[in-house]
């Protein structure tokens, strides 16, 4: 995939837009001492064998679904940003998906160009630390003609921009995957300033690694098969992200 800009109508897509820079982030970013996880508190960081426990499952699934490369490359997004040892923090999302806690991390992706500039969000919550079970993703997608990448996002789904999207999954045994995409709702995006790099990343030319904070705040609902899914949180909040920098 090239890191040429998306059009706002491929936002529904962005949990697979960072699949070249995913590719050399695996290649950069260590593992091996990642701490164990945070029980009984708001945040999680994965340990190794847990990362190794997503990864089979992760496998499972897309193994069990030849041909869905938006899925694979959730998958991938989402064990390799807790690789980075990026924390993930538990949020009190009202939903009918599950009704344990679900625990969120971001991904921030930045293109800086001087014919136009853009930014990708991606937000990503699962509750089970072992392995992919119940998972709500919300996407955002702004561009700007010059300057920067736009650091902000507010927009309605459904508005015929598809500046925003979201949707709700389940993975039964065997990696059989039920998917609600998002018919209505919601959603805002604020990032910090970068922080520190990436623990283990080693920078290019063209991609770097930051951690950072997203603030968010979405609210999604979708039908499948005659059933309906729907995840909120109305308040602001923080999550732990990861934000990647490309400069072509």
């Amino acid at each position: 995939m090239s890191i040429y800009p998306f059009s706002p109508s491929r936002a529904r897509v962005l949990g697979a837009a960072v699949v070249v820079g995913l590719a050399l982030f695996g290649a950069a970013c260590g593992s091996s001492d990642v701490t164990k996880p945070i029980t009984g508190s708001d945040q999680l960081t994965f340990t190794g064998p847990t990362i190794n426990s997503l990864d089979s499952t992760a496998q499972v699934i897309v193994a069990a679904n030849p041909g869905n490369a938006t899925l694979k490359s959730l998958a991938d997004s989402t064990l390799l940003v807790f690789t980075a040892g990026v924390q993930a923090k538990r949020l009190n999302v009202s939903t009918n998906l599950t009704s344990a806690p679900l625990y969120f991390v971001g991904i921030h992706r930045t293109i800086n160009r001087a014919t136009g500039a853009f930014s990708t969000w991606t937000l990503v919550g699962l509750d089970d630390p072992s392995h992919l079970a119940n998972i709500v993703e919300v996407s955002g997608f702004a561009q700007a003609a010059s300057g920067p990448a736009p650091t902000s996002l507010s927009a309605v789904i459904g508005d015929g921009t598809g500046s925003v999207n979201g949707r709700l999954l389940q993975v039964a045994t065997g990696g059989a995957v039920s998917e609600w995409d998002a018919s209505a709702g919601s959603a805002t995006f604020t990032s910090d300033a970068a922080g520190s790099a990436c623990p283990g990343f080693t920078a290019t030319a063209n991609i770097t690694c930051a951690l950072e904070t997203m603030h968010v705040r979405f609210t999604i609902s979708g039908t499948s098969g005659g059933s309906a899914k729907s995840a909120t949180q109305t308040e602001v909040v923080d999550v732990p992200a990861m934000r990647l920098t490309y400069t072509p």
